[in-house]
């Protein structure tokens, strides 16, 4: 399914944006997640350098309440939007978002999302021990009904129309500040960060090794001025034959990407051994492409 609307939004931006090209390139969203409970969603879009990327907020499903929203750039033709969302409707919900590709304030292109999210009733308390301090009453009248059904509709309006405004607030787009470090610091750092992320050690190996080739990506860009975002292993390995910095390494990132795509594509298990070799060669492709006063590739965390 998710193949399938990726091919869609290919389709609907070459239609609408001709010389133009804004692609979804990969949504990341729980299959489940509890009613009224924030989650997150994230959205990579590649697009036309020197274009601006925008969210057609009258697009959002009004299924959910956004609470935030936030791009961050990777290259100049690669965006990341993460959302944070409350799923207010229970059952099989669509999480729909339009992104426009802008110029001079003109839309030029259009790409939409969709995320298929099960809403799930929220855990409640039920023990058959508890019972009420008094036993219920009934009012005299249906008028005592009618007056407290009032109450209670104009206290959820005021209720709902101050959260509302309270949210309002937080929905602002800001790209995250540029980082000084040269692009070789930046990638190491990156590596020790996902090791204490915890992802690992909770059996997340996808996204492990999403975030790990993420990494190798971004630093292509910004040592080398590479933007391989959107590019297949086999793209990124054909392009580096004739680069006399990566020509040599074409084995190593071989064997790195290949091991990355059996994990996210195959779902293959990784060994922790597996792990520490892929890490290994990551940061050997960062400093033998990094300048030569780098300090040699750190110890592995085990």
């Amino acid at each position: 399914m998710k193949k399938l609307l990726t091919l869609f939004s290919l389709l609907f931006s070459f239609t609408l944006c001709g010389a133009q090209e804004l692609q979804l390139i990969e949504q990341k969203a729980a299959d489940k997640v509890p009613f009224a409970k924030p989650f997150a969603l994230q959205f990579s879009l590649s697009h036309t350098p020197g274009y601006e990327v925008t969210v057609a907020k009258d697009s959002l499903s009004k299924d959910f309440e956004i609470t935030q929203m936030a791009a961050q750039r990777k290259s100049p033709g690669t965006l990341i939007y993460d959302f944070t969302a409350l799923p207010f409707t229970l059952g099989k919900s669509t999480f729909t978002v339009t992104f426009n590709l802008t110029q001079n304030g003109k839309t030029t292109a259009q790409t939409k999302a969709e995320a298929y999210i099960d809403i799930t009733p929220a855990k409640t308390f039920n023990d058959k021990n508890l019972r009420e301090i008094r036993n219920p009453s009934i009012p005299a009248s249906w008028l005592a009904w009618l007056i407290a059904a009032l109450l209670l509709g104009a206290l959820i309006y005021v209720l709902y129309a101050w959260y509302k405004k309270l949210h309002e607030k937080q929905l602002s787009v800001s790209n995250a500040p540029e980082d000084p470090r040269p692009g070789n610091e930046i990638a190491l750092s990156q590596i020790d960060a996902l090791l204490d992320s915890g992802l690992w050690e909770n059996a997340q190996y996808k996204m492990f090794y999403n975030t790990l080739t993420d990494i190798l990506r971004e630093y292509l860009w910004r040592q080398l001025k590479i933007d391989a975002s959107a590019d297949t292993s086999a793209e990124i390995l054909a392009r580096i034959k004739t680069m006399p910095k990566l020509a040599p390494l074409r084995a190593q990132l071989r064997q790195f990407l290949s091991s990355g795509d059996l994990v996210k594509f195959a779902k293959a298990v990784p060994s922790l051994e597996t792990r520490n070799r892929d890490i290994q060669l990551l940061r050997e492709i960062i400093v033998e492409t990094s300048p030569k006063e780098l300090a040699p590739a750190q110890e592995i965390k085990k």
